[in-house]
């Protein structure tokens, strides 16, 4: 039987080092940029598409080849413009687009559901004119009302987008609850099988991991994580523990498999634990 691919996007240059204390250099960035790509991850997320880092984002975009590069982005235009600019001489562009999705995150962001779904599928239709690759992350989903989870993903996956992201944004998520969500989602979208599906977890009650496998047994074919699980508070789904959970449980995870180059796990930690002192 041929093992389908969990495709592992790297956000370490994005997430790994909002509010985590961590500081690189641009010359920093770059190294590890073309060591993620030495390590044979399939997407990374270069930053954030605020104007103070257009001008970094536009130099890490050409430091790799092979893997996609993403830029994140509201779904406002101009900071989606912001990323497509950033991204734009890199040889596999891409924008990632987020939006919550949680009656608690639209509260705060004072928007209503039907404003989150025109607002998101504007952003997306214009991300689309420019680049082959857009995500819709669904921020706080783990605590969103399945029925319009599934409402949003059936409008932005007719919309162009080629990835939809599950977020656990405020590690509230427990496996089994998660893997059905994840599962629910993915097989309620009516057109599911036109995206990627990806999950991005956070470890604050130390199940990112757990959570990424659960999400893995139900169909999720991409996950999202940071080298040694750097990131805000409790960080992100650390890779190296991923990849290692997929290899080592082989006898239940024989349906899938990584590119991930093994070999290059240990210094690719040491490097960026040499970087940031931690």
């Amino acid at each position: 039987m041929q093992r389908e691919t969990v495709k592992i996007y790297d956000t370490t240059l994005r997430d790994g080092l909002r509010n985590s204390g961590i500081t690189m250099t641009l010359e920093q960035k770059l190294a590890f940029a073309r060591q993620l790509e030495v390590l044979n991850v399939d997407a990374i997320e270069i930053g954030y598409g605020g104007p103070s880092q257009i001008e970094t984002m536009k130099h890490l975009a050409q430091a790799v080849t092979k893997p996609i590069v993403y830029g994140l982005s509201r779904v406002n235009i101009q900071d989606v413009d912001r990323v497509l600019e950033s991204v734009d001489r890199a040889k596999k562009p891409g924008v990632n687009i987020f939006h919550p999705v949680s009656d608690d995150f639209l509260r705060r962001a004072k928007r209503t559901r039907q404003q989150a779904m025109d607002n998101t599928t504007k952003a997306i239709v214009h991300a689309r004119r420019h680049v082959e690759h857009v995500v819709f992350a669904t921020q706080d989903a783990s605590r969103a009302d399945p029925a319009f989870l599934v409402e949003m993903c059936d409008a932005v996956t007719a919309a162009g987008a080629t990835a939809i992201s599950i977020a656990d944004s405020v590690s509230y998520a427990v496996p089994e609850q998660f893997g059905k969500l994840c599962e629910c989602i993915r097989t309620s979208t009516k057109e599911s099988d036109k995206v990627t599906w990806s999950v991005h977890c956070h470890n604050e009650i130390g199940l990112a991991v757990a959570n990424s496998l659960a999400a893995v047994t139900n169909g999720i074919r991409q996950v999202e994580c940071t080298i040694n699980g750097v990131g805000e508070g409790a960080g992100n789904t650390p890779l190296q523990a991923m990849v290692a959970a997929l290899r080592k449980r082989e006898d239940v995870f024989s349906s899938v498999t990584t590119i991930i180059n093994q070999e290059q796990l240990v210094a690719t930690g040491r490097m960026l634990t040499k970087i940031s002192g931690y």
